[in-house]
């Protein structure tokens, strides 16, 4: 199922780093990590009832892959709880929106991959958008199992909430192919993962 544009989402407010910034001028630099090389991580979080759900165990995984990532400078939890009631204070969301974590390395004194070139402290984005429910519980979804498979912890630990999505976007592709909703990813031993987006609860 193909998500759509809100007019909520026309005219958002977006924090970047310290400060919101109307959407139309909402940029990271083309030397950000994020953009380098996808050197990031990220969390997902919707709002009920004016309600975050899971906050603290979403900022804790988001603390621990920084740590994994061995990021120098790692916003303190009450940072982000700030940053994230400002931008929906901003935007009026407060209930069935969906905020958009995401801490890059920040932004490098000259491109190439060695963290040493991150010498401007990490950079915290706080995008919160109106979306309610993709799906029709009542109805239920159609999905496919993907023959991409999720990257074994050998490789990329999928423990660290990285912003390396290839994987799920390839699935994503395949399941478009197929007139699915979306695709079930299995690891190496044919075991059940998560959807592209989502974890997988049965």
């Amino acid at each position: 199922m193909k998500q759509q544009f809100y007019q909520q989402n026309a005219n958002i407010q977006i924090f970047i780093k310290d400060r919101l910034y109307p959407r139309s001028e909402a940029k990271v630099s083309v030397f950000d990590s994020a953009v380098q090389g996808g050197d990031a991580v990220w969390e997902g979080l919707r709002i009920y009832n004016g309600k975050i759900f899971g906050f603290e165990q979403h900022i804790e995984r988001l603390q621990n892959s920084a740590k994994i990532l061995a990021f120098t400078d790692i916003p303190t939890t009450q940072f982000i709880l700030n940053a994230v009631k400002q931008t929906l204070q901003a935007n009026k969301f407060y209930n069935d929106a969906h905020i958009r974590l995401t801490l890059t390395r920040g932004e490098k004194i000259t491109s190439g991959m060695d963290p040493r070139l991150n010498q401007s402290g990490s950079c915290l984005i706080v995008l919160a958008e109106y979306k309610p429910p993709v799906y029709d519980n009542a109805k239920g979804i159609k999905l496919v199992t993907s023959h991409i498979r999720r990257n074994s912890p050998m490789h990329l630990d999928s423990k660290i909430h990285h912003n390396n999505l290839l994987n799920n976007i390839l699935a994503k592709i395949e399941a478009n192919l197929y007139g699915a909703d979306d695709a079930i990813m299995l690891d190496n031993w044919a075991l059940s993962q998560r959807l592209t987006p989502a974890t997988f609860f049965w």
